[in-house]
């Protein structure tokens, strides 16, 4: 049976104290990636990261054995943390991702071609926000033309913004049929982000569920030592405990 890639881990990287416990409580689970993700975009101006000054805690993270995972905004923004992990460890990995609102495929296509130049180094591409089919494909096109290989590739689902139907109450409507046609199109791993189509504790649970209908290879999982004070997204992080509910049955 395949391996089911796990990445899991606060929303945002807050503060040393935040991801050095996330750490502790990640060592006593089996995950592929830990997500400290020091860039956020964020729709109206706020809480947008610790920026490059978090690099050390991503650092740490290898150095403890936990392969760290992070959004990019900009190719210097992943030559500098994959540099950074990479050097703190001989054989750990380390997981950029190009989010939902990075459009861009000049940034796309640079952002490949930095993550292409070690084996150590995952890419992941999430879905834009508008639910259109080939635009998603376009861009995958672009990033494996940045020189990614496809074992370095993962795709993932974090659904799409609603337009009006949305029955469930989801933070995004996911498309499973697009999804697996996408899958079955470029060969590529296919995860799912419950947290960002869920939208609450409820609904990840609920949409996770969902998913297991589908052939996922991985699950990327918001997951805080104490979502009640989590400066982003407090509502749809879940507690580790609640995670290991979530990852029980994979």
């Amino acid at each position: 049976m395949k391996k089911t890639i796990l990445i899991a881990g606060p929303c945002a990287a807050e503060s040393k104290k935040q991801i050095r416990e996330s750490i502790k409580l990640a060592k006593k689970r089996t995950i592929d990636f830990m997500r400290i993700s020091l860039w956020k975009p964020r729709t109206k101006p706020g809480f947008d990261g610790l920026k490059e000054e978090g690099i050390p805690l991503l650092v740490e993270a290898a150095k403890e054995g936990i392969n760290p995972s992070t959004e990019v905004i900009l190719p210097e923004h992943a030559e500098k943390v994959i540099s950074a992990v990479l050097k703190a460890t001989k054989n750990g990995k380390v997981l950029v991702w190009i989010g939902a609102r990075n459009q861009n495929h000049y940034i796309q296509q640079e952002i490949s071609k930095i993550a292409s130049s070690n084996n150590r180094v995952y890419l992941m591409v999430k879905n834009q926000p508008w639910q259109n089919e080939e635009h998603w494909e376009g861009i995958i096109d672009h990033v494996l033309q940045g020189g990614i290989k496809k074992s370095n590739l993962f795709i993932c689902h974090r659904g799409f913004s609603p337009n009006g139907h949305n029955p469930n109450g989801y933070r995004n409507v996911p498309d499973f049929e697009m999804t697996m046609r996408i899958k079955e199109k470029t060969g590529l791993s296919m995860l799912f982000d419950p947290s960002h189509t869920g939208g609450s504790v409820e609904n990840v649970l609920k949409i996770a569920q969902e998913a297991r209908n589908y052939s996922f290879d991985g699950f990327m999982v918001e997951v805080h030592p104490n979502p009640k004070v989590a400066i982003t997204d407090a509502k749809q992080q879940l507690t580790w405990e609640q995670f290991d509910t979530l990852v029980k049955p994979w």
